[in-house]
C-alpha cells in the first residue's frame, strides 16, 4: 500500500507544482515586457491633443523599453470607439488608452459602456490642459467682471458656444449659475464653425481649449478674457483664471492619462507607468507639450486612481444641476 500512498502524493504535488507553473508565465512576462511593440490609442483624430501626446510619448518610450511604441487613432462617439476597443483588449499592456475628460463625460451622462474605472488599470498622468474663454473684439468687455455686468443687462440676448454634453456646455452653465446670468447655448459640431461666428459676433462667448485658442489669441482676432486653470496658464501669463475672477467653481482643468485595460499585471503596469513618467521628464517632451498648450502634470498608478474617483464624484453632480438634454443622448 504504501507505493500506492506516495503515487498519490506525488499526483498531489505534481498537480500543485503544474499550478504554480501556470501562475509563472505572468511573472516571467512582466520581466521580460515588452517583447513586441506597444499600441497607444488615441480616442481622437490625427493633430488633436491626445494624438499629439501619444506621439511624444511614444518616440521617448520605444527608447527606454526597447520596443517601438505606435499610436493608432480610432475616432469616433466622442472617445467611446477608442475605449471600448481597449477595454475588450488583451490586459498584456500591449494595448493603452490615452484619454482625457471627455471619457469621464461620456461616462456620468449616460452615453459610455466601458467603465474607466471598473474595466481599467491606471497607469499614469502625462499632461494637464485648460480651457479659455474668448469675447468677439467689438463686445465692449474686456474682463470677467465686465462680461457678467454685461449679460445682467441683457438677459438671454448673449449666446455661447457648445455641444451636449461637452465641456463648452458645461462651463456655460456653470458660467450662468456662479454668475446669476443668463445665457444661451448655441450647439456646433466643430470648434472651427464656432469661431467664424465668434468672429462675426453671432456667439458672445466662445469656450476653447488653450491649445486651441493660442492662435486666435495671437492673432488678435478676438478676446480672450479667462483660462479655467486653478493658476494661470504658462503660455499666457496675463491672462487671469476664473478663480482670480471671483467664480473659483469654473476651475476646470484637463487632465490626459494613460489606462491599461483590467486584469494587466502590476509589474507591467509598472513598467509602464516609469516609461511614461520618464518621458514626461525628458525637456524636449515637455518643451513640445507646452507649445500644444499641455503643462506637467506627473502621478503614479494610485494617484491617477484617486484623481479618477474624485473627478467622477464632481463632475457627476455637476451634470445632476445641468439641462435634462444632457443625459443618455
Amino acid at each position: 500500500m504504501q507505493p500506492r500512498t506516495w503515487s498519490r502524493r506525488a499526483a498531489i504535488a505534481s498537480g500543485m507544482a503544474a499550478a504554480a507553473a501556470a501562475a509563472l508565465p505572468d511573472s516571467a512576462d512582466a520581466e521580460d515586457f515588452p517583447t513586441k511593440p506597444i499600441t497607444i490609442v488615441s480616442p481622437f483624430g490625427p493633430g488633436t491633443t491626445n494624438d499629439i501626446i501619444a506621439r511624444l510619448l511614444g518616440q521617448d518610450m520605444t527608447g527606454s523599453l526597447g520596443q517601438s511604441v505606435i499610436v493608432d487613432d480610432r475616432a469616433g462617439a466622442t472617445g467611446n470607439i477608442a475605449t471600448n476597443y481597449v477595454a475588450k483588449a488583451k490586459p498584456d499592456g500591449y494595448t493603452l488608452l490615452l484619454p482625457s475628460l471627455s471619457g469621464i463625460l461620456n461616462q456620468v451622462t449616460g452615453n459610455a459602456n466601458a467603465d474607466l474605472i471598473k474595466d481599467f488599470e491606471p497607469v499614469s498622468f502625462c499632461g494637464k490642459a485648460n480651457y479659455s474663454m474668448f469675447v468677439p473684439n467689438e463686445l465692449p468687455v474686456k474682463s470677467v467682471a465686465e462680461l457678467v455686468e454685461y449679460a445682467r443687462k441683457q438677459p438671454g440676448k448673449l449666446n455661447y458656444a457648445g455641444y451636449v454634453g461637452g465641456v463648452p456646455q458645461f462651463l456655460g452653465e456653470m458660467l450662468n449659475r456662479a454668475a446669476k446670468i443668463d445665457t444661451t447655448m448655441v450647439a456646433y459640431k466643430s470648434t472651427t464653425d464656432a469661431l467664424t461666428d465668434l468672429l462675426a459676433n453671432r456667439i458672445q462667448i466662445w469656450f476653447t481649449p488653450v491649445a486651441s485658442g493660442l492662435p486666435v489669441e495671437h492673432a488678435k482676432q478676438a478676446r480672450m478674457i479667462a483660462v479655467t486653470g486653478s493658476e494661470r496658464d504658462r503660455m499666457l501669463p496675463d491672462i487671469p483664471t476664473f478663480k482670480e475672477a471671483g467664480y473659483p467653481d469654473l476651475t476646470v482643468e484637463v487632465a490626459y492619462y494613460v489606462l491599461a485595460p483590467k486584469g494587466t499585471p502590476k509589474p507591467v503596469v509598472d513598467k509602464l507607468y516609469g516609461a511614461v513618467d520618464k518621458a514626461l521628464q525628458n525637456q524636449k517632451v515637455k518643451d513640445a507639450l507646452l507649445v500644444q498648450g499641455v503643462e506637467e502634470k506627473r502621478g503614479s498608478p494610485a494617484e491617477l486612481a484617486s484623481y479618477l474617483t474624485a473627478e467622477f464624484k464632481r463632475w457627476t453632480d455637476i451634470v445632476k444641476l445641468s439641462a435634462p438634454a444632457t443625459v443618455g443622448k
